[in-house]
């Protein structure tokens, strides 16, 4: 059985991700984020855009300290896209595949795995990039940041348009000049059962601690 945690709340569809990749990314702006982004981040991460520039060409990732990272990595099939790599569930089946896009996934949850095109110089930079071109901060409801990797930081929305039976939560992760999204989706009328609110957040989990890039 499933270990009991809280819930977070959010990811993007296959179809969403896609569009990532067909859109691109514009060059960061100096304009403050929408919603607080750069404001709301864990108090172990930096405070401001230009404390984050100036830490993001370092070769180590920065661990944020009182997240949690305890949930043993999903241990299923490998699911490989350029610069990183991560797990499936034992239970996911692969149900879509668009070269770099890759998709996975049962009756109860999903998880699609994508490089993000993206020229920005920080984690908040990036994510408020992402989220411009998504809707804004009134659409991709800010959550707080999650650990991929057990070591890398992660900035969370949750999609507040998706469909109300489903859960849709995104995460973007930023290491050196690579970044990658990993949109996680729990169906409140999964199959065979729906998960509880502990079970969706130790899906969540397990996904993000098997995330690894190619220098780990």
């Amino acid at each position: 059985m499933l270990t009991r945690g809280s819930r977070p709340r959010a990811l993007a569809a296959a179809a969403v991700v896609v569009s990532v990749l067909v859109s691109g990314c514009g060059s960061s702006d100096a304009e403050s984020a929408e919603g607080g982004s750069g404001s709301s981040t864990s108090a172990s991460g930096p405070s401001s855009e230009s404390s984050s520039e100036s830490s993001s060409g370092s070769d180590s990732p920065t661990p944020v300290p009182g997240l949690p990272t305890t949930y043993p990595a999903a241990d299923g099939p490998l699911i490989k896209v350029p610069g990183a790599s991560m797990h499936a569930l034992r239970s996911y089946h692969h149900i879509s595949d668009f070269g770099i896009v890759q998709g996975w996934g049962d009756g109860q949850s999903s998880v699609t795995f994508v490089p993000e095109v993206n020229r920005a110089k920080s984690l908040e930079a990036m994510e408020r990039n992402w989220v411009r071109r998504h809707g804004g901060y009134d659409v991709q409801v800010k959550q707080e940041d999650g650990v991929a990797g057990g070591k890398y930081r992660a900035w969370h929305v949750l999609d507040s348009t998706s469909d109300p039976d489903e859960q849709v939560h995104t995460f973007g992760i930023l290491f050196l000049e690579s970044a990658w999204l990993i949109s996680i989706k729990t169906y409140d009328e999964g199959f065979p059962e729906p998960l509880t609110e502990e079970e969706q957040q130790e899906v969540i989990g397990r996904l993000l601690a098997s995330f690894k890039t190619d220098l780990d």
